[in-house]
């Protein structure tokens, strides 16, 4: 087998096990209230890191475990792929987690369709590894490219010239 089917089998045989041995298993009861994290939750977010927002669709997943899986299974196809595109094949790696929240049930943002959703952020140091000769806002814009609708990355806020704060931002995609 090639290494590429091998990280596939191993990315789906992971998935499917996970919601048998997750800790954190948080599923939707009638009576569970749904908190809405939208656009506004972006623009607060820490600008000196790196953001990972997901609004996972709940037909997709049924669980947060899932949905926290979906969102790394489809954040390492993206790397995978713009690291071969644009990197000579070498993988992109995330800097240090700093904090994360969720998955949680919610509902995705209108601009996304307003369907129910699992909220999930991740935040990191800024930065990615692995590319040292492609520009840091060509690596976050071809990623934020070959993701799905549903995340979106934003980089952390960056020097350009002399204007310190300007931001190299994904933005929501309408798909």
């Amino acid at each position: 087998m090639q290494p590429r089917q091998i990280t596939s089998v191993t990315l789906v045989v992971l998935v499917t096990l996970l919601p048998g041995c997750a800790t954190h298993r948080a599923e939707i009861g009638q009576s569970d209230v749904v908190k809405s994290f939208g656009v506004s939750d972006m623009t607060l977010a820490d600008p000196h890191l790196d953001h990972i927002f997901a609004w996972i669709p709940r037909d997709r997943a049924q669980t947060a475990s899932v949905a926290e899986a979906l969102v790394y299974i489809e954040l390492g196809r993206a790397k995978e792929e713009v690291g071969t595109i644009l990197c000579g094949g070498d993988w992109l790696i995330n800097s240090a987690s700093v904090d994360s929240i969720g998955p949680y049930p919610s509902t995705a943002p209108v601009i996304l369709g307003g369907y129910p959703a699992w909220y999930f952020h991740v935040s990191n140091k800024p930065g990615l590894a692995g590319c040292p000769a492609m520009p840091t806002e060509t690596l976050y814009r071809e990623l934020g490219n070959r993701l799905p609708s549903w995340i979106t990355v934003r980089a952390a806020a960056a020097r350009a010239g002399d204007d310190p704060g300007t931001a190299i931002a994904s933005t929501l995609r309408q798909h």
